[in-house]
C-alpha cells in the first residue's frame, strides 16, 4: 500500500459556492486548518458556522486495474462532501472521527481535482449538537488528509493486543475478492526483529490468531513500544505500533499488568488559541508532554471526543493513560443522532485500539440522563469491538444506572468548605469501581490576572479534592476539570466566550493550581504559592505560604537571615502523596537574637504576634495578660509592642525584603526560588523546540514571553503589550500585538519553508530574540 499526504498547497474558500465544485480561485492554505480564524475573546460564535469549499489539484501515477485508490480524513469539523474529477465519492457525518472514502472509478493518471465542502453547523442531526454544548467546535479540515493506493484485497486494520504469555491479532481486510493470500508479519524493536509469523488467509471476512511471545509489557513506567509490520503477497500494508498490557478494575483501584495505579489527572480539550482545533502533531504532542512532564499526570481524559492521533502516540511513548470517550454533552438526540453516536463510538475504539495509553473507553454522553436502552448498545458494542479494555460513562448523577464496568461521576460538591469529595456510598453502590471524572472547574473560575488570594484559592480547593480522593476507600482515582481554558458557547464561562476553568491559561501558562498537580509527580518542583507581598493580601497581613512541592523540606530565609526549616504538617492535606508544605512562621528567631528578651521569653512574644496576626488583630484574653506581662517585666511602652508587630509581622522600615526558599532532599538543596520586592524588569523567552522539520505537514513552535523582575517573579499585575516580529520562513498565529496576562504570554509560530527564522519580542523598551532552524524531513 502506498500513502501519500496531501496536506500542502490547497485552495480555500469561505462561504462555498454550489460551482465550486468544478473549480474556484480562493486562498491557499494547509492542512490542519480553520475555516474561520476567530480572536481569543470577544467574538460572535456563529461565525465559523457556516459552508466552506477547499480544493486540492494531486497527480497519480499509472496504476494497474487491480488497484483500489482513497482519501483518508483524520478529522473535518463537522459534515463532508467530498468529490474528485467533479463527481462525488462520499461523505462523513461528524467532525471527531476519521472516515476514508474509495474514489478507484474516479480518478485517472495523471492531474486529479479533490473537492470537500464542509459544512460547519451545529446540525442537530449528529454528535454533540442538538442541545447546549459547553465548548466549541470550530471549523474546516483540521487534521490531516491522505491519499491511498493499495491492491484489490488490503489489510485495513490490524489489531493487536495480549497479555503475558500470548498475543491476540485480529487482521480485518478490505478485499473485493475471496482469494486467500500469503501474509508475513514481523514485529520489531528499536534493536531489530523480534517475532516473525507466516500464515494465509481470505481478506473478505476477519481473521484471528494467536501467537505465544516474550515481548515487554507496557506499563506508565515501562512504555515499551513495538512495531508490527504486515505483508500481503509481498506487499507492505501500513505498518502499526502497539504496547502490551493487561487492564482490570475492582471497587478499589485500577491495575495495570496486575499493578494498581491511583488515576490522577486532568480533563483536556484539544483547542488552541486563533485556530480552534487546527494543529499538526507537534502542538498535540507537547499537551501530552505538559500533562505528563509539568504536570505529574497519570491519567488524562479527553474530553468530550477521541483526541488527535498524534496525542494518543505521545501518550503512548510517555506511559501517560487516556479515557477517550464518545463525542457528546449531555443531550441525546432521536435515532438518526444514536446512529451517528454509534458509527463515533465503533470508529474510535477502532482507532485507538493499537494504542496501550488508551485504558478506558466513555461509552456514555458526558453528563447526559440515564437510557438504558441506547447505552446497554453502546456497551455492547464496545465490548464486541474490544472487551480488553474496561469501559465507563462520565455521569452527575447519583444512583444511576450502571451499565458499564466503572462508576465514572464527575462530583461538583466542593464549594471551598465543605468536604473535597462526596461519601461513595451517597452516589454509588460500594463495589462499584468509581472514578471520579470532574472537580472544581466552573465552581470556582480563575484567571491568571486574579488576585493572590483567589489564585491561592484556586489551588487550595484542588488540593483538598485530590486529598479526598486519595483518603477514600474505593475512589481509584480523580481527573481534575480541567488542563486549561477554553473556548465556549454564551451560554456558559465568562462573558469572552471563555470558560477560565483550567489550571492553566489557554495559552498553556500556569496558574497556582497547576503547582497542585506538579508536586504529584515525580519530576523535583518547588512553587511558592505567594509573591509575598503584604499588599497583596487581605489586610495586609501575610498569615502563610503554601508552598507546592515534592521535596521533603524548605527552608527560608529572609534577607540572608535563616528563618526555619520547614516540613509537611500532618493536619495538610495529609492523604496526598506530597502535601504542601504550609509555611506560618515568618520570625524565626530574629526575635531572640535583636531584641533583649530571654530566649524564652522572645519565643513567647514570637507566638503571640503570630496568634495575633492569625487572628486578625484580635488579641485573645491570654496574650493581652502575656503582653502586659511582658510589658512590666521588661518596661515596654506601647508603642513598642507596636513596633514589635510591624517590624517582625509587617516588615516595615527595611529598604526591601527578599525571601529566599531552598527545597531539599537529603539536606541538599535541589530546588531554590526568590520572592520580594525589585524593581529590575527583564523580559525572556522560550521556545517549545528550536528545530523545525516539515513532514507530512507544517510544524509549529510553543514560544512563551515571560516578564519578570531580577529574583525571577513574574510580573502577574503588569499591562504591558508586546510586539511580535517574525523574520524568515515563520508565520505567526494570532496577532503581532499581544498583551501579557500574568507576566506571561504564549503564542505559536508554523513553518513556511526550510531555512532559518528569527523570532524577536519587544515590550517596555525591552528586547528577547530567538533563533530557528527549518528543515525537510529526510
Amino acid at each position: 500500500m502506498i500513502k501519500k499526504p496531501l496536506n500542502f498547497d490547497w485552495t480555500f474558500k469561505t462561504p462555498a459556492a454550489s460551482e465550486d465544485v468544478h473549480g474556484f480561485s480562493g486562498q491557499s492554505v494547509d492542512i490542519p486548518h480553520n475555516a474561520v480564524e476567530i480572536p481569543q475573546d470577544y467574538f460572535d460564535e456563529t461565525a465559523y458556522q457556516g459552508i466552506h469549499s477547499y480544493q486540492k489539484t494531486f497527480s497519480l501515477e499509472p496504476f494497474s486495474k487491480k488497484q483500489r485508490v482513497f482519501i483518508a480524513f483524520e478529522g473535518v469539523m463537522s459534515c463532508a462532501d467530498v468529490y474528485v474529477n467533479g463527481v462525488k465519492i462520499g461523505g462523513h457525518v461528524g467532525g471527531y472521527t476519521a472516515f476514508m472514502v474509495e474514489a478507484t472509478q474516479h480518478v485517472k493518471p495523471g492531474e486529479n481535482r479533490l473537492y470537500v465542502q464542509v459544512d460547519s453547523h451545529e446540525r442537530p442531526d449528529h454528535p454533540p449538537f442538538g442541545g447546549v454544548v459547553d465548548y466549541l467546535t470550530y471549523a474546516g479540515i483540521y487534521r490531516e488528509v491522505a491519499l491511498l493506493v493499495s491492491e484489490q484485497d488490503f489489510v485495513e486494520r490490524l489489531l493487536i493486543d495480549g497479555d503475558a504469555s500470548n498475543l491476540h491479532i485480529a487482521v480485518h481486510g478490505n478485499a473485493v475478492t475471496d482469494a486467500v493470500h500469503a501474509l508475513e508479519l514481523t514485529i520489531e524493536n528499536e534493536q531489530g526483529v523480534v517475532m516473525h509469523h507466516r500464515f494465509e488467509t481470505s481478506l473478505s471476512a476477519p481473521h484471528q490468531l494467536t501467537l505465544p511471545h516474550q515481548l515487554a509489557m507496557w506499563s506508565p513506567e515501562n512504555p515499551v513500544l513495538y512495531s508490527a509490520k504486515l505483508s500481503v503477497d509481498g506487499i507492505m500494508q501500513q505498518p502499526v505500533r502497539f504496547g502490551i498490557r493487561t487492564l482490570r478494575v475492582d471497587a478499589d483501584h485500577f491495575y495495570v499488568n496486575d499493578t494498581p495505579i491511583f488515576l490522577r489527572g486532568l480533563n483536556r480539550h484539544q483547542s488552541f488559541p486563533y485556530v480552534g482545533y487546527a494543529m499538526p502533531w507537534r502542538a498535540q504532542a507537547e499537551d501530552a508532554e505538559l500533562l505528563k512532564h509539568t504536570l505529574g499526570c497519570v491519567m488524562v481524559r479527553s474530553s468530550h471526543y477521541p483526541p488527535s492521533r498524534h496525542f494518543l502516540d505521545r501518550c503512548d511513548e510517555l506511559g501517560l493513560l487516556v479515557f477517550t470517550e464518545l463525542p457528546g454533552w449531555q443531550h441525546l438526540g432521536d435515532e438518526t443522532w444514536k446512529a451517528h453516536a454509534m458509527e463515533d463510538l465503533r470508529t474510535l475504539i477502532l482507532d485507538g485500539y493499537n494504542h496501550p495509553s488508551v485504558v478506558i473507553i466513555g461509552t456514555r454522553i458526558n453528563e447526559s440522563q440515564d437510557d438504558d436502552a441506547f447505552y446497554e448498545k453502546t456497551r455492547d458494542l464496545a465490548k464486541s469491538l474490544d472487551s480488553t479494555r474496561p469501559t465507563g460513562g462520565v455521569r452527575y448523577i447519583d444512583k444511576s444506572t450502571l451499565l458499564e464496568d466503572i462508576y465514572t461521576y464527575n462530583d461538583f460538591s466542593h464549594n471551598g468548605l465543605t468536604p473535597g469529595l462526596k461519601k461513595k456510598r451517597l452516589v454509588t453502590r460500594k463495589d462499584h469501581p468509581y472514578l471520579i471524572t470532574e472537580y472544581n472547574g466552573h465552581m470556582f473560575p480563575t484567571k491568571a490576572t486574579d488576585d493572590e488570594p483567589k489564585r491561592i484559592d484556586h489551588a487550595r480547593r484542588h488540593f483538598t479534592v485530590l486529598d479526598a480522593a486519595y483518603g477514600q476507600k474505593g475512589v481509584m482515582g480523580a481527573l481534575g476539570w480541567c488542563m486549561f481554558d477554553y473556548h465556549t458557547h454564551q451560554d456558559f464561562g465568562s462573558n469572552n466566550h471563555i470558560c477560565h476553568h483550567g489550571v492553566l491559561d489557554m495559552n498553556r501558562n500556569d496558574k497556582y493550581a497547576a503547582a497542585v498537580y506538579a508536586s504529584q509527580g515525580t519530576q523535583d518542583t518547588l512553587n511558592v504559592l505567594s509573591m509575598m507581598h503584604l499588599g497583596d493580601k487581605p489586610g495586609g497581613a501575610l498569615k502563610e505560604a503554601i508552598v507546592a512541592t515534592n521535596l521533603e523540606e524548605v527552608v527560608v530565609y529572609k534577607n540572608d537571615t535563616l528563618i526555619g526549616t520547614y516540613r509537611r504538617h500532618p493536619s495538610d492535606w495529609p492523604n496526598l502523596p506530597h502535601p504542601p508544605i504550609v509555611i506560618r512562621d515568618f520570625i524565626g528567631q530574629q526575635i531572640e537574637a535583636q531584641e533583649p528578651f530571654s530566649k524564652k521569653d522572645a519565643r513567647k512574644i514570637k507566638a503571640a504576634l503570630i496568634e495575633t496576626l492569625q487572628r486578625d488583630l484580635n488579641m485573645t484574653l491570654r496574650t493581652k495578660l502575656l503582653i502586659a506581662r511582658m510589658m512590666l517585666k521588661y518596661k515596654l511602652k506601647y508603642a513598642d509592642i507596636v513596633r514589635l508587630y510591624t517590624r517582625y509581622i509587617g516588615g516595615w522600615g527595611e529598604k526591601s525584603t527578599v525571601y529566599r526558599f531552598e527545597g531539599r532532599r537529603d539536606n541538599e538543596t535541589v530546588l531554590t526560588v526568590y520572592k520580594g520586592r525589585d524593581e529590575t524588569l527583564n523580559l525572556t523567552m522560550d521556545l517549545s523546540t528550536d528545530q523545525l522539520i516539515i513532514g507530512d505537514t507544517y510544524d509549529v513552535a510553543r514560544v512563551r514571553v515571560t516578564l519578570s523582575n531580577g529574583l525571577g517573579e513574574r510580573a502577574v499585575y503588569s499591562s504591558a503589550v508586546a510586539d511580535i516580529i517574525c523574520e524568515g520562513p515563520l508565520h505567526l498565529i494570532g496577532p503581532s500585538t499581544i498583551a501579557m496576562q500574568g507576566g506571561i504570554q504564549s503564542f505559536w509560530v508554523r513553518t513556511l519553508a526550510a531555512g532559518t527564522a528569527t523570532i524577536t519580542v519587544r515590550s517596555r523598551g525591552l528586547e528577547a530574540a530567538k533563533t530557528l532552524h527549518i528543515r525537510e524531513r529526510d
